[in-house]
């Protein structure tokens, strides 16, 4: 795993502890600027909250990917559906492929995925599928996910840009849907992994809810119990337990024996600010090359 300070020689400011492949896609200015921003802080809050309320507890799709995965698979179908193909779905075998290369997960749980999504009606039978090759398309359920996850984003990124916010907000389906998703998902093409500059979630992510709760830990102005966490996240006590356990060993929680439960430590603040920090920009880059000149 890369440690975050594996970074280029030189960097000062909050990007010097950013590593190599950050900041060659985005530029230690950029980096610095958005860190230094007065808003910063409000909106790493904002983004947690949302990724609280859009937390998805869904026990097949968890036991699948993790929510990362997910995240990740699904912007890449619909890249390839409305970049690749046209608007002409996407097969099996071309998803596969993708999440292979970019070790999002493997050839068979991204099979079982696709299913889960069909059968959620989140995908559908494309009409120009062929006898020999069936191609998959977005329905209008995952196409209004994607735009809720995307605004809900922007609305945490107006504490620091407000034009950028404006913007996203009004962008039409077809630039949303298709040169914004393309910029986002060459971005992870390109190198791009999200937990690059923040290594010390990497292994809580990969855990049921295990982002999501640690993340829900700074909305809180005091301790929460296991108990409500679990519920809240239709999760065992027991991995609730687990997950915070393996947090304040990494040091990103603190127990509170009084209320078996957790609260954030310190650390965690900084950490997050870093994982956010690459998460916006990654935002802001897909929406600045998704529209056209002067848009």
């Amino acid at each position: 795993m890369q440690k975050a300070g594996a970074c280029m020689s030189g960097e000062s400011g909050p990007a010097a502890s950013f590593p190599e492949p950050v900041l060659r896609l985005f530029g230690a200015k950029a980096i610095n600027d958005l860190m230094a921003a007065p808003g910063f802080p409000a909106a790493v809050e904002a983004a947690a909250a949302n990724a609280v309320r859009l937390y998805d507890g869904s026990w097949i799709r968890n036991r699948l990917l993790n929510d990362r995965g997910r995240l990740l698979a699904v912007l890449l179908i619909l890249d390839l559906h409305f970049t690749e193909s046209g608007g002409r779905g996407v097969t099996g075998a071309r998803l596969r492929r993708e999440v292979v290369e970019l070790d999002v997960c493997s050839a068979g749980r991204a099979t079982a995925f696709l299913a889960a999504l069909r059968f959620k009606r989140l995908l559908a039978d494309c009409p120009v599928s062929g006898p020999k090759e069936r191609r998959l398309m977005p329905t209008a359920a995952l196409l209004q996910t994607h735009r809720e996850r995307w605004n809900g984003m922007f609305a945490a990124i107006a504490h620091v840009d407000a034009p950028a916010a404006e913007a996203a907000r009004a962008l039409p389906d077809e630039l949303l849907f298709g040169p914004c998703t393309h910029a986002m998902a060459a971005c992870f093409r390109q190198g791009l992994r999200v937990f690059a500059a923040a290594p010390e979630l990497q292994d809580l992510a990969e855990r049921d809810a295990g982002l999501v709760m640690l993340v829900s830990l700074i909305a809180r102005d005091g301790p929460v119990s296991v108990s409500q966490l679990a519920r809240q996240f239709h999760i065992s006590r027991a991995h609730a337990t687990n997950v915070l356990q393996r947090a304040e060993a990494r040091g990103l929680a603190c127990s509170a024996p009084g209320l078996s439960g957790y609260r954030a430590s310190p650390a965690l603040q900084p950490v997050l600010a870093r994982f956010y920090a690459v998460i916006f920009l990654t935002f802001l880059t897909a929406l600045r090359e998704g529209r056209p000149s002067g848009g």
